[in-house]
């Protein structure tokens, strides 16, 4: 049985110094379950001729249409990218359901969130007389689970946009047990300031300026010299508005992603979620808190994702895992295998099986794994693309084959995985 623990990972990466160029792969807590969905519970037993077939049957279909022009990839993919960006307050834009502003209100753009482009436009006044005199205009786009129009002051687009894609890159810590004590300082034996519960997610806070990943790592090399360390890695989040502490890393999964526009109703459903833990995060006599901590409850149940035999079965389980997507729509920023961009695809992939890995094709390219050649490629291993850096990732599958999230126009599709000429590495993730 192949068990993936966060402990031994971090050990095994103590040489790495945070703020330097490398970086890790760290399955987080993969012993903590409710990570994989039922599409994938199904899979578990895949066998090797039933993966063939799998392949087979997906390959027979028409997604795998000829791309006559490989550069449209990366021009779709990225030219039509979009992120908001302010630099006064308040941090976002309201998102309309027509350029201009007496159309109605359908969700905000905030600071850093990411969408693809689907058309400009001038200001519609009514009424007026000139509309091509130097009438505002507007950006048409989709972003989340938002379309409308925001002006075009408040965005920058294509090339620039995707040279500041990175910068705008959010961590999150999700809970993967029923209850886990939020602490004043990163120690076993100080205050708790509040508890957090399973599923809940919370807004990393920095360390040094680096992946929290890479900073776990070098603070357990930190720890093993240390022989007053209670021997737990934590991390500080954001446990509620404008108040942080520290959980322990061994019960979280941190996941990374980028903002994008959120509807009137997810809007009103995070305040309410913000209203609970605000309320459950009260604090009293001068600042010292009034919580009463209960027994920590780190139930972890089993991840079935992690129960294999051979590094071949997790494979198989992954690639057919991700061929079950095919045919969803590409979202640039998506935040879920129901429709996102190819690193999204690739990030979401191996996070249901227990990986944290970058949601960005630089970034996978740069710390995903080892590097492998093509010839040692592997069912499960990422073929990244690009020329002078990586823009582009997908999944490979096997039989010279990827699957991926090609550009919003084609969606999550099988091709060959020659589909474009300028492969610049593989990565190895699992093994």
């Amino acid at each position: 049985m192949i068990i993936m623990n966060l402990k031994s990972i971090l050990k095994s990466a103590s040489i790495l110094l945070a703020g330097t160029a490398a970086a890790v792969l760290i399955p987080v807590s993969v012993q903590a379950g409710g990570l994989v969905s039922g599409g994938a519970a199904r899979e578990l037993n895949t066998s090797a001729s039933t993966l063939s077939e799998t392949v087979s049957s997906s390959s027979a279909r028409a997604i795998t249409a000829q791309i006559t022009d490989p550069s449209e990839v990366i021009e779709e993919e990225y030219l039509n990218l979009s992120i908001a960006m302010f630099e006064t307050s308040p941090k976002y834009c309201n998102v309309r359901s027509g350029p201009g502003t007496e159309y109605s209100i359908v969700g905000r753009m905030y600071d850093g969130s990411v969408g693809s482009i689907l058309d400009e436009a001038d200001e519609d006044i009514a009424d007026d007389k000139d509309p091509d005199d130097d009438n505002d205009q507007w950006i048409h786009l989709r972003s989340g689970s938002v379309e409308g129009y925001v002006l075009s002051d408040f965005v920058v687009t294509g090339v620039e946009a995707y040279n500041r894609l990175e910068d705008y890159t959010e961590y999150y810590a999700e809970v993967l047990v029923s209850q886990l004590n939020v602490r004043k300082e990163a120690s076993i034996d100080s205050a708790c300031l509040t508890y957090v519960t399973r599923g809940e997610r919370y807004h990393v806070v920095m360390e040094r300026g680096v992946d929290p990943r890479i900073y776990l790592a070098a603070r357990e090399s930190e720890a093993d010299l240390d022989e007053e360390d209670d021997g737990m890695t934590w991390i500080k989040i954001e446990y509620a508005e404008g108040k942080v502490g520290y959980v322990s890393a061994d019960y979280i999964t941190i996941t990374e992603e980028f903002g994008t526009a959120k509807s009137l109703e997810e809007i009103q459903a995070e305040e309410a979620a913000e209203r609970e833990r605000n309320l459950r995060a009260t604090t009293s006599n001068g600042g010292q808190t009034s919580y009463s901590a209960p027994a920590e409850n780190l139930t972890i149940v089993p991840n079935l994702s992690t129960d294999y035999s051979t590094t071949s079965e997790l494979r198989m389980a992954i690639v057919s895992y991700a061929l079950q997507f095919v045919g969803n729509p590409y979202v640039m920023g998506g935040q879920s295998l129901a429709a996102t961009d190819c690193s999204g695809f690739t990030c979401y992939v191996f996070r249901d099986f227990g990986y944290s890995i970058s949601r960005t094709p630089s970034g996978q390219y740069s710390s995903a794994g080892r590097a492998v050649t093509l010839a040692e490629a592997q069912p499960g291993d990422i073929i990244c693309y690009g020329n002078g850096g990586c823009s582009h990732v997908a999944l490979y599958i096997g039989n010279g084959q990827i699957v991926q999230e090609s550009n919003p126009r084609r969606g999550l599709e099988v091709n060959s995985v020659y589909f474009m000429s300028n492969i610049i590495g593989v990565k190895n993730v699992i093994d």
